[in-house]
């Protein structure tokens, strides 16, 4: 809520100057988000070699393709929103720190314990578990902490950490091909020391000020802000009870719909191609290695993009920058889709096509992220109130999981029965609808305090 001079009754978090602290807190979020990306998108190579294992032969079908590469978003459905939902309850920091004990004990038993098809698939389910519970929590974190000028900034540099996580494990995986069969432990191995190292250093990270006064501890709160900016406010908040009931109140309703809609319809194209990368590109005409190497440098182009955002994100604002992100999905994908439907395999690799080819992923890469793919972590964050924050992160995140899994299963079944013009074609349409949505239910959150967004 503000008060009757315009200010909010954080007013000493909102306009605090950017300072060590906030970044501090920053680069410890976005450390778990860089895991997050990593872990999800080094499946994508993984799956490479697997593939030519016996006792994993069942990826080679494309049902059991597709269930592998959603194995840690199924997880993420669960962890989301249940994990957001405690957080809401018990704190920020509690869960801040149990999904990194979890995300390392996972990923060793992915890399050294995993012996067949289906104790990969529960061990990646599980890890997916603690990815959406840091999905959740991450986010949370950053936003009630940060100065309400720079939070678009703050949150976008969080996300990032994603793309450049997905980025180094297609390079690290292309680099780890030559080692021979089992390579694709190593893939996974390399990301328990790191994540040992941001759980170690997450202990110091105090607990949300805006947490603490909605949970009536308003003296706590008050201590944590004089730590962060430097002054406190009196803050005489009231203590409001989280029920995920909330999310469909008339008050909520439309955040609730825009935030599930628009990330759904993003996931389905992103998690399709993003996961798929290298066997689109081999689709294409490329090989094995190179369609590896082509998504790593598809990747560098997702990471330009999410610079793009940080940069822009708090000038254009979050509704413009991601109405943009879903036109240029759309646009490239529709070029991809017709490419593939109208012209003979045989003229992928003539200059003009494949010139085309390599544009449209560009286009494609560069703009997903500065728009939806940066914004999913921003809106939920800002539509919400401290009592659904984390819980309102935490369902768009799982009703997302829902759009990704759909993209990862049904895509290539489609491609085996109707080609990839079809696939292709498919996450166009959910592109449309995310472009749509955004238009009709978005609002513009830049430089307001949370309060003044959500009407506490």
């Amino acid at each position: 809520m503000s008060d009757q001079t315009g200010e909010s009754t954080y007013s000493a978090l909102d306009n605090a100057k950017t300072k060590g602290i906030h970044y501090r807190i920053t680069t410890l979020s976005a450390a778990g988000v860089f895991l997050d990306g990593y872990d999800i998108s080094i499946i994508a190579v993984a799956l490479t070699i697997i593939s030519s294992i016996s006792a994993y032969s069942y990826v080679n079908n494309p049902l059991g393709k597709g269930l592998m590469a959603a194995s840690t978003t199924i997880g993420m459905l669960v962890g989301a929103v249940l994990f957001g939902y405690i957080t809401d309850l018990k704190g920020r920091k509690f869960m801040y720190l149990w999904d990194m004990v979890i995300f390392a004990v996972f990923t060793a038993l992915i890399a050294f314990a995993s012996f067949n098809f289906t104790s990969l698939f529960i061990f990646r389910l599980v890890l997916g578990v603690a990815i959406g519970a840091d999905y959740a929590i991450s986010t949370t974190i950053i936003s009630e902490f940060s100065p309400k000028k720079t939070r678009g900034r703050l949150l976008a540099v969080n996300v990032s950490a994603w793309w450049i996580g997905s980025a180094v494990a297609y390079f690290i995986g292309f680099a780890l091909l030559p080692t021979g069969i089992n390579s694709w432990r190593w893939m996974f191995a390399i990301g328990i020391i790191p994540a040992v190292l941001v759980l170690i250093f997450r202990w110091s990270v105090p607990e949300s000020a805006r947490w603490l006064a909605n949970a009536g501890k308003l003296k706590e709160a008050e201590a944590v802000e004089k730590q962060v900016s430097g002054k406190s406010d009196t803050l005489m908040v009231r203590e409001k009870k989280t029920s995920i009931r909330d999310l469909f109140s008339p008050k909520y309703i439309r955040a609730t719909v825009f935030v599930a809609v628009f990330w759904f319809s993003y996931d389905v194209a992103f998690y399709g191609i993003g996961l798929f990368n290298p066997t689109i590109l081999g689709i294409f005409g490329l090989s094995k290695s190179n369609a590896i190497l082509g998504s790593a440098i598809f990747a560098l182009f997702a990471v330009v993009g999410s610079f793009l955002c940080i940069a822009l994100i708090d000038r254009l604002g979050r509704k413009m920058i991601t109405i943009i992100g879903f036109a240029g999905m759309s646009v490239s994908l529709l070029i991809l889709s017709i490419i593939a439907f109208a012209v003979p395999k045989s003229a992928f690799s003539f200059g003009y096509v494949a010139a085309a080819i390599l544009a449209m992923f560009i286009v494609f890469e560069v703009t997903q992220t500065l728009g939806p793919g940066g914004t999913d972590f921003v809106y939920p964050q800002e539509i919400f109130p401290t009592s659904l924050r984390a819980t309102g992160q935490g369902f768009g995140t799982s009703f997302s999981r829902i759009g990704a899994i759909l993209g990862l299963t049904v895509f290539p079944i489609l491609v085996s029965v109707s080609g990839l013009g079809l696939g292709l074609f498919f996450f166009f349409a959910f592109s449309v609808l995310g472009l749509l949505v955004t238009l009709f239910l978005g609002i513009e959150t830049k430089g307001k305090a949370l309060e003044e967004i959500t009407g506490e």
